[in-house]
């Protein structure tokens, strides 16, 4: 038995005008909201945190964070995902989804396909897996060390201006194939440790280091680190979603 305490919140932030975030927890969907939340996990159990951030400055990125996460807790419902397909299965329904988006962008004649990235954790019977498209992230912090679990699908500019525009190798949707990365982490967790799970807008405002001081001194983290990243500019929607785990025998 595993229990999650869960707070998670996905808003728009000062300076963007709408946002095309949106965050999953075990289906609970998230937009300009909060959610504080305790689970308990069994081997039995279906349970799902996932952030999709819609690429912004392509046309409907809202609709694109918004129809990935209904698709998946729809699967999730269906039970169409177990331990045992759990990286066929997500990565099938991923790219299927993926296609829809881009079939729905051509008819409507967008210029810049909608598309979303994806990252988060998802608890199927008695394993755990990490999945990831994308550069939102996923990290395992582990008092005092922070480290991320996802590997940023992006590039730099060739100017080798560090602060130069990253570009996005693997989204869904956005004229892309979909390609979904599923990681089995389930022998890599232990009791204590806290999962965290954001969108850019926090990770490329605060940095790994500063990020670890702030979850190795609090029970809640979202408003400082809601705080930090505003502070740094705040120039994307904002989400993260924070869980501490505790197994009990």
């Amino acid at each position: 038995m595993t229990r999650l305490d869960i707070h998670a919140l996905c808003e728009q932030g000062p300076v963007r005008d709408n946002n095309e975030d949106m965050v999953s927890v075990g289906g609970i969907l998230l937009r300009n909201d909060r959610l504080d939340l305790p689970v308990e996990i069994d081997d039995d159990s279906v349970f799902h945190l996932l952030v999709a951030d819609g690429m912004g400055g392509h046309e409907h990125g809202e609709r694109a964070s918004e129809a990935l996460l209904e698709h998946l807790n729809e699967g999730f419902k269906q039970q169409l995902f177990t331990a045992e397909n759990a990286e066929e299965a997500l990565c099938e329904q991923v790219r299927l989804l993926s296609d829809e988006l881009n079939r729905q962008a051509e008819m409507e004649g967008q210029e810049r396909p909608m598309g979303c990235t994806l990252t988060g954790v998802v608890w199927l019977g008695h394993r755990v897996y990490m999945v990831n498209a994308g550069d939102s992230r996923t990290y395992l912090f582990r008092d005092p060390y922070l480290r991320q679990l996802s590997v940023d699908q992006t590039e730099r500019g060739l100017t080798g201006d560090p602060e130069a525009s990253k570009y996005l190798l693997n989204c869904i949707g956005g004229g892309s194939y979909g390609r979904l990365v599923v990681e089995d982490i389930t022998d890599r967790l232990l009791d204590g440790d806290l999962l965290l799970v954001c969108s850019d807008g926090l990770s490329d405002m605060v940095n790994d280091a500063a990020m670890e001081a702030v979850l190795g001194h609090t029970d809640d983290p979202l408003p400082l680190l809601y705080e930090m990243a505003c502070d740094k500019g705040g120039y994307d929607n904002i989400s993260v979603i924070v869980a501490r785990l505790t197994r009990f025998k």
